[in-house]
């Protein structure tokens, strides 16, 4: 036995040798052990004999093109391929196809390969991935469903009050936990538990925040010019608190007695890869001494606080009318 002949025989894949008639020339003694055959018994049978029967005519034609034009590839890319066993049992094969010229003509070498371990493995892992997915997206329900919760007792506790400053302070704290537990809610509805849709997000939660804060009259008119941006869960809460104070505050401060308004929303994605999120009203705007940076209000130091959690660059400006307030989140964060 020479050394080609050795290496062909102890291959550790199976190994046949197929004419253009489709019958085998040669197995090495892997295959046939592979396909539950004797000895030299696969030689002069024809391939189809390894292939389960619903798919030996398929196979036929198949086998005709391939040898019209011949290259080598794996059979099947993107398929699940079985093999027949002489017993008629079943198992998953890959299959790699390599055209041969000898002296008696054009052959076929057929190297084929047991996955059913590895397609047992790959089963395992996508149940235990599905079992994952099951769990996340119930803690994300949850979650979402305690933060309800907290929003809920939030208000219950400013009916019981009649101090203005107090109530304030209790809607504004149920206003931030309702922003957080949108996040969950929109991953959950998703289904894609690593990122948020932020356009949708930022739409919602502005939509929710006017609804609540001008009932019944709809006075302040939302318009939205945003983008479809995914931000993951890390990056969506905090971008999503600091959305929720910028609304509110052009709520709270810019058309006051009642006056009617717009609030412009803007999200983007810059040459540059940054996110960019802008909030314009068409209110009575701020002052030219105003310096946000210095200012004691809650909100805005939340907004600062945040900004800089998550390396964002904030800033804030008198417009004619009304203010312009801008983050942006680096392209690193996104």
């Amino acid at each position: 036995m020479d050394i080609y002949e050795g290496i062909f025989e102890c291959a550790p894949d199976a190994m046949l040798v197929v004419g253009g008639d489709g019958i085998i020339a040669k197995a090495n003694q892997t295959a046939e052990r592979m396909f539950g055959y004797e000895r030299g018994a696969l030689a002069g049978a024809s391939v189809e004999s390894l292939i389960p029967r619903r798919f030996t005519s398929r196979h036929v034609q198949h086998r005709s093109e391939y040898f019209s034009e011949p290259r080598t590839r794996p059979m099947g890319e993107g398929l699940d391929l079985f093999g027949l066993r002489n017993d008629g049992t079943e198992f998953p094969v890959d299959i790699m196809l390599s055209p041969m010229k000898t002296e008696s003509g054009p052959v076929i070498l057929c190297v084929a390969r047991d996955c059913t371990d590895r397609k047992r493995a790959e089963s395992l892992i996508l149940e235990s991935l599905r079992e994952k997915e099951v769990l996340i997206k119930e803690i994300h329900h949850r979650v979402k469903n305690n933060l309800a919760v907290m929003s809920s007792l939030f208000y219950l506790q400013s009916t019981y009050t009649h101090d203005e400053p107090t109530i304030e302070i209790l809607r504004e704290s149920q206003d931030r936990v309702r922003s957080m537990a949108l996040v969950h809610e929109s991953l959950y509805q998703s289904g894609n538990f690593s990122a948020v849709n932020f356009a949708d997000y930022a739409v919602n939660l502005s939509e929710q925040l006017i609804g609540a804060y001008t009932m019944p009259t709809g006075r302040i008119k939302l318009i939205s010019n945003v983008e479809s941006v995914q931000l993951n869960m890390e990056l969506a809460v905090p971008c999503g608190l600091i959305l929720n104070e910028i609304v509110t505050n052009a709520l709270k401060h810019a058309f006051p007695h009642g006056y009617p308004g717009e609030i412009q929303l803007n999200l983007r994605t810059l040459d540059t890869g940054d996110i960019e999120l802008c909030v314009i009203d068409n209110g009575v705007g701020i002052t030219d001494m105003f310096d946000p940076d210095a200012s004691p209000t809650l909100g805005l130091r939340l907004i600062r606080l945040l900004a800089r959690q998550i390396d964002g660059d904030f800033r804030m400006s008198a417009r004619l009318p009304g203010t312009e307030v801008c983050l942006k989140v680096p392209a690193l964060h996104g």
